[in-house]
């Protein structure tokens, strides 16, 4: 209703209204301050009257003079606004009243307000009492009196009405306030005057002209306009030529969009999805062989045309995107085309309007033709062929394509570049069927062809492998290997963009290594596929950030690599590693558990760090071979010494995240554990994070079958990474070991190292200190709340013969 009103009607509404409030609320107080300050000052008399009356009473009953405190009662009674004047004795027998009939009557049971208790506390105490009752406008007085003899007065009672002062002080108040309101309301009246002529009228008018805004109307005079509103008026006028300029811009860019739109040649929908209405662009409707009216323009238009096996997929993504339940919309699908047979495209979608509910009420999407990369995905796997070493050779297309361009980059003088991207598919094999993973990496070709022109070749080699070609980069070597390194960095964001496929949600992450094709050199293609995978196991390294190019040195690396992997892989049938076992001791330096350490020393005696052989290892598909002969090594100490009747602590194995995403490992481990009558708390596992954030299913399963067989987890890099939180919360975790970096961080940022320590300790979990060399360290994890420590300040790490010492030496201690 106040929206329909004026501000001419509501703004003087509201002053009046506020005016009334303020006169009326200073009205009731002031009445009950005047009735406060009333009773204060009848208080005030009434005390000095009684103190007179108690000396002339205590000064008549010494000389036995009974008519002088008669005369003072009747002179009291005079009066009118006392009601009760009378002296009792400690009976409460009245002895002289203002009437004379109470006269020798008990006051308790002639005075209605007379109490009796009151009437003991005061001559006990002393102590004079006015009581003042706002509810009957009445002021109550006992005053002790000093007794004489027996049976003499002992308390004076006075009863006052204030009904009489109260309506004659009420009355002045009203007639001072209705001169106030008066006055104010004059005031106000000129206010409001005031107010209408120099705010009010002038946004009138403005308001007025404004549905004339940008014509001659628009400048009509504004009589006694303020600042403001003429500051107001030029802002119209300039927010109106501004909004002419962007209505010429939105036409611009709208043309601009229909010409994109036709160059690229992909198909616009519209979807209202409140009503089913579809707007299906001409080009839409030419990927599938209609004419611009030949088709209805609903909802039913593109589902009825679903391929039968894609439908119930595509239908589902859509709906869960819908319903909020996925973050984006992009299918690869097959549609009938006009002809009989099916097209594929690429699908993506995003909602643009929600009503006042939140519920959604548009989408819009494209459409793109990917026909030819799902050709070339069939020629591709009708292609593949199986070498020697058991590696999918590349497709004769492809490989035909890539000598074709060597040929002619060289007559040509341009630069180009071979890509080759290896998707970090660990926890899809065990997610998803074949089938399944296939559609996937389609999914992928599709968006990768969508996204680039037709200057680079996109291939899939195999699953989670693909290989691209960019031809005509430039003629300068320097500027062709910059256009790479964007390429590649498009690359790994194109597909770190989330997959959804059925009921899962994917994020990839990808490796990339880029061979540059140089413009003189005659290179073989095989060669290129060759530099381009050393490219990428160089991308894999922590410093590379996913991209790497190919240079002549990893031609020697490889080499030594390939020859260590072969002393690695004989080494372990020869068992000849070495097992070295690193303490774990507790606050009184007790030995509580052991972290096992696998050591490699070559024939010729050279130490191979940790760090390279279980790269290789993971490189060459042989880490889960290394972590099962631990497992089984460790296996085989912990029953021997049960055997020799020696208890050892918890051991600890580092377990690779490749061996743990492995199908069958955690079941081989658990195998090793059973078959050696491995019991609860003697066997450990330390996992890294990336680990434990895989699929929640699939980590879920094996951490389940770890903790059955009674194997402790143990998270370890705590504080490497961004998402250790989500670990302490979901999984059952037996302790956490801090970074190594964390020993820096205790004089860089302490604050750091104790949030991860309180976050862990919130769970009720271990904290491990790692890399304990000093005592300082010592100190400073201690107070922050570490319960375990291991490093060199308590032991280096122990080959077996010395560790088990170690142990022994511990038992006695405990012994002792």
């Amino acid at each position: 209703m106040f929206r329909k009103l004026s501000l001419a009607v509501l703004l003087p509404l509201c002053m009046l209204t506020l005016y009334l409030v303020l006169v009326i609320g200073e009205y009731l107080f002031e009445s009950e301050q005047v009735l406060v300050e009333l009773a204060q000052r009848q208080s005030a008399l009434i005390k000095q009257q009684l103190f007179r009356m108690q000396n002339v009473v205590q000064s008549a009953q010494s000389s036995q003079d009974v008519e002088r405190i008669e005369q003072e009662v009747a002179l009291t009674g005079l009066d009118t606004n006392t009601m009760v004047y009378i002296l009792v004795d400690a009976e409460s027998r009245i002895r002289f009243a203002n009437h004379t009939v109470w006269r020798d009557s008990n006051a308790i049971q002639v005075i209605d307000g007379f109490d009796a208790a009151r009437h003991q506390v005061v001559t006990q105490a002393f102590l004079p009492q006015i009581l003042v009752n706002f509810q009957r406008l009445t002021i109550q007085a006992y005053y002790p009196v000093i007794p004489q003899y027996g049976g003499a007065i002992d308390l004076i009672y006075l009863e006052s009405d204030l009904a009489p002062l109260a309506i004659e002080a009420s009355s002045k108040l009203q007639q001072r306030f209705i001169r106030i309101w008066g006055i104010g309301g004059l005031l106000l009246i000129g206010f409001t005057l005031m107010l209408y002529f120099l705010v009010i009228r002038p946004l009138h008018i403005l308001s007025q002209a404004a549905k004339n805004v940008g014509t001659s109307a628009f400048s009509v005079l504004i009589p006694w306009g303020s600042s403001e509103v003429l500051s107001l008026k030029s802002s119209l006028q300039q927010a109106h030529q501004r909004l002419e300029r962007t209505v010429q811009q939105l036409n611009d860019s709208e043309l601009r969009w229909l010409f994109a739109v036709e160059s690229s040649r992909n198909g616009i929908w519209d979807w209202n999805i409140s009503t089913g209405e579809v707007f299906l662009s001409d080009r839409w409707k030419e990927m599938i062989g209609y004419a611009p009216d030949e088709l209805a323009e609903v909802f039913l238009t593109w589902e009825t045309r679903l391929h039968p096996d894609d439908k119930h997929s595509v239908l589902d993504a859509l709906q869960e995107y819908v319903s909020g339940k996925s973050k984006e919309f992009e299918s690869v699908h097959r549609l009938l085309h006009r002809d009989g047979h099916y097209v594929w495209v690429l699908d993506r979608g995003m909602l643009v309007d929600w009503d006042p509910q939140g519920r959604p009420t548009r989408m819009i999407g494209i459409h793109i033709d990917v026909s030819e990369s799902a050709k070339n995905h069939a020629a591709i796997t009708a292609l593949v062929d199986q070498s020697v070493a058991g590696r999918k050779m590349l497709p004769d297309v492809f490989m035909a394509r890539l000598s074709q361009f060597l040929i002619e980059g060289n007559s040509a003088g341009q630069w180009g570049a071979l890509f080759l991207v290896e998707i970090d598919s660990l926890g899809l094999v065990t997610t998803l069927s074949s089938h399944e993973l296939e559609r996937l990496m389609t999914q992928v070709v599709a968006r990768l062809s969508s996204y680039f022109t037709e200057n680079v070749i996109v291939t899939l080699l195999e699953s989670g492998h693909f290989v691209l070609l960019a031809k005509d980069l430039a003629i300068d070597a320097a500027i062709a290997a910059r256009r790479s390194l964007a390429i590649a960095s498009e690359l790994r964001q194109v597909i770190a963009r989330p997959f959804h496929y059925g009921c899962h949600y994917f994020e990839l992450n990808s490796n990339i290594g880029i061979c540059l094709l140089d413009s003189i050199e005659m290179l073989d293609p095989a060669l290129v596929m060759y530099r381009a995978e050393l490219a990428v196991l160089n991308a894999k390294k922590t410093d590379q950030a996913g991209c790497a190019f190919y240079h002549s040195e990893m031609d020697l690396h490889q080499s030594r690599d390939e020859q260590l992997l072969r002393e690695l892989q004989e080494a372990l049938k020869k068992e000849s590693l070495t097992l070295m076992f690193q303490p774990v001791m507790n606050v009184n330096s007790e030995l509580i558990s052991a972290e096992v350490l696998t050591r490699w020393y070559r024939a010729d005696g050279e130490y191979i760090a940790p760090a390279e052989f279980i790269a290789l290892a993971e490189q060459g598909a042989i880490i889960t071979q290394l972590d099962l002969w631990a497992t089984k090594r460790v296996c085989q100490f912990i029953q021997q010494s049960e055997q020799q009747g020696r208890s050892l602590p918890t051991l600890t194995l580092n377990i690779s995240t490749f061996s743990f995403g492995q199908a069958d490992f955690v079941d081989a481990f658990v195998t090793l554990v059973k078959e050696y009558e491995v019991t609860n708390e003697q066997l450990g596992i330390e996992l890294n994070e990336t680990a434990l954030l895989m699929q929640p299913q699939f980590v879920e399963q094996r951490i389940r079958k770890l903790v059955d067989a009674g194997v402790s987890i143990v998270l370890d890099h705590f504080g490497s990474g961004s998402s250790a939180l989500n670990c302490l919360v979901n999984q059952p975790l037996a302790a956490v070991k801090l970074d190594i970096s964390c020993v820096e961080s205790l004089i860089s940022m302490p604050q750091r190292v104790n949030a991860l320590i309180v976050s862990a300790r919130q769970f009720n979990l271990r904290v491990i200190a790692k890399g304990v060399e000093s005592p300082e360290q010592y100190q400073a994890f201690a107070e922050l709340g570490c319960d375990s420590y291991q490093g060199y300040l308590f032991s280096r790490a122990l080959n077996q013969t010395d560790f088990i010492q170690l142990v022994n030496s511990s038992l006695q201690r405990r012994s002792v």
